[in-house]
Formats: structure tokens, C-alpha cells, sequence
């Protein structure tokens, strides 16, 4: 058993910080990151500790799940800062806002380093790249503002033209933070409520049609799986009750999610968080020659190990 460890640890080594990337161009990785922020920090501005120095370049697109830290936007430094780190308005760089990255804060100082809407898509390689704001999600109590609405009905607009014009895109991957998936959805073969750290089915996703999820932007997702193009969904608000989820619907689209929280046990554990396992992070390797799209979710700290050992050499 130990041997079989060793063989997988090394192939894991080689397959995300080789040389592999460079040397074939067909060959690209993506890394999913998400619920990122250090616990305990004063001004609620940074990332967690044990990403501060981990070198993001050998990964060809970074695609962040939202929560980078725990008031993301309360000051515009905060925003330098992460700048500094992810590079926010490359065309690699892909955030989907989370609730923390909004919390006392402005959505402008946000944009203004993305230099990009909270939702757009984004196309190349012959895979597409949707974020999505779900942080405008609504209870149906709740009566949006008109500047809600244009949001909310934008990014429906927006699937809508991608459902109906896309035809080379090999697949589809819709970045967003607060879970989309169900129990309904699943045929209650799931309890999500146990999963995602904050699990709200009921919210409304639309104004022009003011229902949820799986009533308005579902459907879009099967009309797409029709064909062809394969969808991956991948969720950001996840770490604190578990550290990676996968399903697989009837249709063939796929749920992933994926986010850390460990930097919170040096500082005494509230009732809400149940699970201290390894954080891990999600990886894509992507096989252009193929159209192939693999993942792998992968502990946090072995990934520092050979990142470390990686940028010695």
C-alpha cells in the first residue's frame, strides 16, 4: 500500500508541477480555488497564510470560487493586495464573487481591478468559461432593486445567447459560489444542507422570471448538454462541512465543489464547522489534442510541498 502511495504522490508531483506544461502546448491546467480567507486576521484582508507564497504561474488559468477574504472589498488595499497575488484582470484569472467578498464593502473597488462585469464569459482553447453573481440571488419575500434585476436578468440573457449560438465549445464551465444543485434536484439522494456551507434552494435567480435555479437556468444547462458541449458546474462555497464534492446528474452535467477552512482551528471552532479533514484544492488537466477535461481534487498541503520544491529548482 505504501508503495502504491509513493507511485501516486509522485505521479500526482509530475502531472502539476513537471515540466510537462511547458514542454507540450497541447496540455493545459486550471486551478479552482475557493473560501480563501485567513481567520483572525484584524482588518479581515487576507488570503489564507499558506497561499501567500505559493507561485500561481504554473497554472495556465486560475479560476477563483469566491470568499478571497473576509471583507474582499471593505477597503480598495485589500483589492491591491490580491491584485498583487491573482492578477485580477487577466484574461486567465476568472472570479465568481462569494458573500464575503461583498460584506461591508463596495462592489466597485471589485470591478475596477477585474476591469470586468461580476458576470461575463469567456472563450478559448475550445472551452468556455461562465461566472456567474449569485450573490444577487433573492428569498421570494424579497423585492429586488432595479440595478438587482439588471443583473440577475443579464446573466439570464446572457446563458440564454450562449444556449443558442454555442456550437465548438468542447465544454462549458460555469464558476459560481452558492450551490445550484438541490436535494430535488438529486431525488433527495443527497442532504446538501450537510455539504455547502450555506445551502438555499428556494432563492430566486431571476426577475423577469422570478423562480429558482432549477426552474430558469437548468433547463439552459440540458438544452447545452444536448449538444455536445459537456457542462461542469463548480461551487466555491464549500470547506467548512466538507472539502470536495462531486455529482453527476442524469443528464451527464457535472457538480463540483470545492474550498478550504483549516485557518480557522488555531482559533477555536463554531458550531457550524464539522469538518477539519485536509483543505484541498481542484485541478483540471486539459488535453487540448483530446478535448478531454480531467479533475482531481488534491490535499492543499502537498500541493505547497511540491510547488516549493518546484520553484527551487
Amino acid at each position: 500500500m505504501k508503495g502504491i502511495q509513493f507511485l501516486y504522490f509522485i505521479s500526482a508531483f509530475l502531472l502539476f508541477f513537471g515540466c510537462q506544461t511547458k514542454q507540450n502546448p497541447q496540455t493545459k491546467k486550471y486551478l479552482f480555488l475557493s473560501h480563501i480567507y485567513q481567520w483572525g486576521v484584524t482588518d479581515n484582508n487576507r488570503i489564507d497564510y499558506r497561499l501567500e507564497g505559493f507561485d500561481f504561474e504554473y497554472f495556465d488559468q486560475i479560476w477563483l470560487g469566491g470568499d478571497l477574504c473576509a471583507r474582499t472589498s471593505e477597503y480598495p488595499e485589500t483589492l491591491d493586495y490580491l491584485d498583487s497575488i491573482f492578477d485580477l484582470s487577466s484574461d486567465k484569472t476568472h472570479w465568481a464573487l462569494g458573500n464575503h467578498d461583498l460584506v461591508e464593502g463596495n462592489v466597485e473597488f471589485i470591478t475596477n481591478k477585474t476591469k470586468r462585469k461580476t458576470f461575463y464569459s469567456s472563450f478559448s482553447d475550445e472551452i468556455g468559461v461562465v461566472v456567474l453573481n449569485t450573490t444577487q440571488f433573492y428569498h421570494p419575500n424579497y423585492n429586488p432593486k432595479n440595478n438587482e434585476c439588471s443583473l440577475l436578468d443579464g446573466q439570464l440573457q446572457l446563458l440564454e445567447n450562449i444556449a443558442d449560438t454555442i456550437n465548438t465549445t468542447s465544454h462549458l464551465i460555469i464558476l459560481h459560489h452558492l450551490p445550484l444543485l438541490s436535494n430535488q434536484m438529486t431525488n433527495d439522494s443527497l442532504k446538501l444542507g450537510k455539504i455547502f456551507n450555506y445551502y438555499h434552494p428556494e432563492y430566486f435567480v431571476s426577475c423577469l422570471k422570478p423562480t429558482t435555479f432549477e426552474n430558469v437556468f437548468y433547463p439552459i444547462f440540458q438544452k447545452i448538454q444536448k449538444k455536445g458541449v459537456q457542462l461542469i458546474l463548480i461551487g466555491g462555497d464549500l470547506g467548512q462541512r466538507t472539502k470536495e464534492f462531486e455529482y453527476r446528474s442524469k443528464e451527464g452535467i457535472y457538480f463540483l465543489g470545492s474550498g478550504i477552512n483549516n485557518s480557522a482551528i488555531p482559533f477555536g471552532l463554531p458550531d457550524y464547522v464539522t469538518n477539519t479533514n485536509p483543505d484541498k484544492l481542484l485541478i483540471f488537466n486539459h488535453d487540448l489534442k483530446e478535448k478531454e477535461l480531467s479533475w482531481e481534487f488534491v490535499e492543499l498541503k502537498k500541493l505547497i510541498e511540491n510547488n516549493k520544491k518546484s520553484s527551487a529548482e
